[in-house]
């Protein structure tokens, strides 16, 4: 897999250019610095999205991570197929979360979860869908949401819903643009902010 990425910003609600996305080059060093710029420049959770194929959106989290990581963000990825087999989702604490790929990276849910100093429990809040969201953007900089396939796994559009920009995972040569169309539509329709589209290319 190519490490070379490309941003396809939104079309906002011009169709016609919605079918022909500008593709906006990828920084040769930094990989997602354009990406990152426009959606976290503050605290923020967004949801990864892959079409068609859940290959490649675990290494975009990843990627997405170690950058935010490096300039010093607090940062923690959802894989959110894990997630939904929570019955119920529960609110995470300060032994919930699990060190990531990098420092200054965490994983939740997680089974093997440390304490961490911190993190501020939201227990005290009254219950309620979003709470277990609203206690990641408060103890992290960046909620990455790691998203399967939209067809594959029940819930997955009504989380995206719940972050602040959704962004679908495009396999160059291989996602076709009714594809596309199809997924952003559904996010749409769900409630989704669509922020745009990670081209992902392969050798």
């Amino acid at each position: 897999m190519s490490k070379n990425f490309a941003v396809l910003r939104k079309a906002g609600s011009e169709p016609s250019r919605a079918t022909q996305p500008h593709v906006e080059p990828a920084a040769p060093r930094r990989e997602y610095a354009e990406l990152i710029r426009l959606l976290f420049e503050s605290p923020r959770a967004v949801a990864i999205v892959g079409i068609g194929s859940d290959k490649g959106v675990a290494g975009v989290c990843e990627g997405l991570a170690k950058e935010l990581a490096l300039s010093g963000k607090r940062v923690v990825i959802v894989p959110v197929e894990r997630l939904l087999r929570m019955n119920p989702i529960t609110i995470p604490d300060e032994t919930a979360l699990m060190t990531g790929i990098a420092q200054n990276v965490w994983l939740w849910p997680s089974p093997l979860g440390r304490p961490i100093g911190f993190f501020h429990s939201c227990e005290s809040k009254p219950a309620g869908a979003n709470n277990w969201l609203d206690a990641l953007r408060r103890n992290f900089d960046a909620v990455l949401l790691d998203c399967p396939v939209l067809d594959t796994t029940f819930g997955v559009t009504e989380v995206a819903a719940m972050a602040d920009g959704a962004v679908l995972v495009v396999e160059a040569g291989r996602t076709s643009t009714e594809q596309i169309l199809r997924d952003q539509r559904a996010l749409q329709l769900g409630g989704a902010t669509l922020a745009g589209c990670i081209l992902l290319r392969r050798r």
